[in-house]
């Protein structure tokens, strides 16, 4: 698996809004909150070379960011202080489950709407369980156990004063946060385009966004070759995590996405 150099951006934020139920319903980050950015692409030809055998040998197919949300999930548990929440003006609060939240379109009373699905316990899971799971919210009826359950309905459907009371609460208590919106988020969007393509998200946590697969030249066995490479973006609230241990971070995501410890005939977590 090849890589390219780092890149690493900051920018400011006004706030943003969690689009569900419908537009602009909760606004999810603090008005003064600075988000910082790392770029890179990689190399997915082992990888899908990986996923290729495991179809073979077992009959069942795990999307791509099945698995690299598993591999996502593997570099948290392995530096937990990147998925951090601050709890006053002091004091950090690492936990030590992943919760990862999907970012998932769905159709409700004939609009589509953006909701979050979290996996519990996601760096105990196997990439094939993860996939299952992201499978079964996505057929899931809203207002039921999946995304947008029936508590989550009724909160939106509040008053938007009362919603955004809540939410202040909430986003200040790291524990009540962690189970409404989990400790780190993903979102693709990579199907949506051609060429190269990422997204830039403001958020108010750990959040991977998968971008678009592009064709580029690479060398292999000395020989000038075209390859598939995706586009990631590792994206932190700049107040919690500094750039140095950012880098750090992805680094050893990269080593978990190249290595294909977890690609095993199990997909072990």
């Amino acid at each position: 698996m090849q890589w390219h150099k780092w890149v690493v951006l900051t920018a400011g934020s006004t706030g943003s809004a969690l689009r569900a139920v419908r537009p602009s319903n909760l606004h999810i980050t603090p008005a003064r909150q600075k988000t910082i950015h790392l770029l890179f692409v990689a190399d997915i030809a082992p990888l899908r070379k990986q996923l290729g055998e495991h179809r073979l040998r077992t009959g069942e197919s795990i999307s791509i960011t099945s698995y690299i949300a598993k591999c996502f999930a593997s570099a948290i548990e392995n530096d937990k202080r990147i998925q951090s929440r601050r709890l006053g003006r002091s004091r950090l609060i690492a936990f030590d489950d992943v919760d990862l939240a999907f970012l998932m379109e769905r159709e409700w009373e004939g609009e589509t709407i953006t909701v979050f699905y979290i996996v519990r316990a996601a760096h105990r899971k196997t990439a094939l369980e993860i996939h299952h799971e992201l499978q079964a919210a996505k057929a899931a009826p809203l207002g039921a156990d999946g995304p947008m359950n029936a508590l989550e309905m009724q909160f939106f459907l509040l008053p938007r004063v009362i919603r955004k009371a809540l939410w202040l609460f909430i986003r200040h208590i790291p524990y009540l946060f962690k189970d409404v919106i989990g400790t780190a988020a993903v979102t693709s969007m990579g199907m949506f385009t051609e060429g190269a393509a990422v997204v830039f998200p403001i958020t108010p946590c750990l959040m991977l966004s998968i971008g678009s697969i592009e064709k580029r030249l690479a060398l292999q066995d000395g020989e000038v070759v075209e390859r598939d490479f995706i586009h990631l973006n590792i994206s932190v609230d700049h107040a919690i995590i500094d750039g140095a241990p950012l880098v750090r971070f992805g680094e050893q995501f990269k080593k978990i996405l190249a290595s294909g410890v977890i690609s095993t005939p199990a997909m072990a977590a």
